[in-house]
C-alpha cells in the first residue's frame, strides 16, 4: 500500500489496530495510534475505542485512562462501550477505586444514561458498594431518575442483605419521577422473605394493595413461600386465598409453595388435599409437587403413601430426579426396608440418573446396617425441604 503511494487512513488505522489488539500486542496498537496522529488523522469514536479496548486486553490500566482523558479532551464522546472496556478492567485489575477518576475526566458527558449504565453493570458484576457510590452520586447530580438504574440498584442492595436501605431506596423513587412498578416489589418481596422479616413483608404489601401497582402471580407466589418459610401457615393460606379471588389465578408454583408451607408445617390432610384440588383444576403436579409429598409423608413415617405417590408419579409419566430418589430411599432405609431401598436404587441407575454423595450416603448406612438416630441433613435446592442424609 505504501509502495504504490496510497497512504492509510483512519479506517486503514482501526483496522490495523484492532488485529494487533486481537493477538496480544497492545504496544503496536498504541504505536498505529500514534502513527495515526502523525500522519494528520484524526482518530473518531471506533478508533478511540478500539485503542484502548486492545490497551485493556494487555491490562495497561494506565495507558487506557490517559488515552480516555485524550479522547474527551478531543471532544470525542464516549459511549457505553468505551466505559464498559474500562469498566471491565478496572474491576479485572482490582482498580474499581479509580473509577472516580474516570468520571471526573468525562464530566461533561456525564449525563443520567451513562449514570445508570455503570450502576446497572456493577450492580451485574456484584460490586454492590460501588455501584450504591455512583448511584448516590446520579441521585445527588440529576433531578430526573433512571428505572432500570434503581431496579438494579434495588437488586443489589437485596442480593447484598441491605434490605433497610433497598426499602428506603423504593420509598424515595417517586422524587425522581419514576414510579414503583411489580417487579421492584417483587425484587424486595423475594429478599425480605429469605430473611423471614415477616413485619417487613406485611407493611410492604399493604402499602402495595394501598399505593399500587397491583400485585401479580409472581408477587403472590413469593410472599406464600415466604410466609411458609417463616412458619405463618394461616397467612400463607390467606394470600393463596386472595390470590384465587385476584385477576391472576394459582398456578403449579403457587400449589407448590403452599403444600411445601402446609407440608414441612405439619399440616399433612390439608397438604394432599391442594394436592388433589390442583389436580381437579388441570394442573398436572411436576417432580417438585411429588417430592415434597413425599418428603412430607416420609418424615412422619406414612411410608407407603410415600412409595404410593412414587408409584402413582411415575404412572403419570412425571420423571423423578436424584432429589426424588434420594428422599424415598432415605424414607426406606429408616424403615429398615433394606430390599425395597436397593430395588429403589436399580431403577435409578436404569433410569440414567447419576447418584450423588447423598445416595451414596444412604447406600452405605444400607450396606453397614447402620440406623442412626441422629443425622446430619441438609435442605434440598429444589423442595425446600431437608430432604436426607449427608453422612
Amino acid at each position: 500500500m505504501k509502495r504504490k503511494h496510497c497512504e492509510p487512513d483512519e479506517y486503514t488505522y482501526t483496522i490495523m489496530i484492532r488485529m494487533t489488539g486481537k493477538i496480544g500486542k497492545p504496544n503496536e496498537s498504541l504505536a498505529l495510534f500514534q502513527d495515526m496522529l502523525t500522519k494528520g488523522c484524526t482518530p473518531n469514536l471506533i478508533a478511540y475505542n478500539t485503542t484502548i479496548q486492545a490497551l485493556a486486553k494487555g491490562r495497561m490500566v494506565d495507558k487506557a485512562i490517559f488515552l480516555f482523558s485524550k479522547m474527551v479532551e478531543n471532544n470525542c464522546r464516549p459511549n457505553e462501550f468505551t466505559y464498559s472496556v474500562i469498566l471491565n478492567v478496572l474491576a479485572a485489575e482490582g482498580q474499581l477505586g479509580r473509577l472516580d477518576e474516570v468520571v471526573e475526566i468525562s464530566n461533561k458527558y456525564m449525563n443520567k444514561s451513562i449514570y445508570a449504565y455503570l450502576v446497572r453493570t456493577l450492580s451485574k458484576l456484584g460490586h454492590a458498594s460501588e455501584a450504591h457510590r455512583l448511584f448516590c452520586n446520579m441521585w445527588s447530580f440529576h433531578d430526573k431518575g433512571d428505572r432500570d438504574a434503581c431496579l438494579s440498584m434495588l437488586e443489589s442492595l437485596c442480593n447484598a442483605g441491605k434490605t433497610t436501605e433497598a426499602l428506603d431506596l423504593l420509598h424515595k423513587v417517586h422524587e425522581k419521577g419514576i414510579s414503583t412498578d411489580t417487579m421492584m416489589y417483587n425484587t424486595l418481596f423475594s429478599a425480605l422473605g429469605k430473611l423471614k422479616q415477616i413485619s417487613h413483608i406485611h407493611d410492604l404489601y399493604e402499602k402495595m394493595k394501598r399505593d399500587g401497582p397491583s400485585p401479580d402471580i409472581f408477587t403472590y407466589n413469593i410472599l406464600i413461600s415466604s410466609f411458609g418459610r417463616a412458619g405463618r401457615v394461616d397467612e400463607a393460606v390467606k394470600i393463596f386465598e386472595e390470590l384465587e379471588n385476584s385477576n391472576c389465578k394459582p398456578d403449579i408454583i403457587s400449589y407448590n409453595s403452599l403444600i411445601n408451607c402446609l407440608g414441612k408445617n405439619g399440616d399433612l390432610d390439608e397438604a394432599h388435599m391442594r394436592f388433589k384440588e390442583m389436580q381437579e383444576k388441570d394442573l398436572n403436579p411436576d417432580v417438585v409437587t411429588y417430592s415434597t409429598l413425599i418428603e412430607c409423608f416420609g418424615k412422619t413415617d406414612k411410608v407407603e403413601m410415600a412409595c404410593r405417590l412414587f408409584d402413582e408419579m411415575l404412572a403419570e409419566g412425571c420423571c423423578p430426579n436424584i432429589v426424588t430418589y434420594n428422599i424415598l430411599l432415605d424414607c426406606l432405609e429408616k424403615c429398615g426396608r433394606t430390599a425395597e431401598a436397593v430395588d429403589l436404587y436399580a431403577k435409578l441407575k436404569q433410569q440414567g440418573l447419576t447418584p450423588d454423595s447423598i445416595t451414596y450416603a444412604v447406600l452405605d448406612r444400607l450396606q453397614s446396617g447402620s440406623h442412626r438416630t441422629v443425622r446430619v441433613r441438609r435442605q434440598s435446592p429444589i423442595t425446600g425441604w431437608i430432604v436426607s442424609p449427608l453422612r
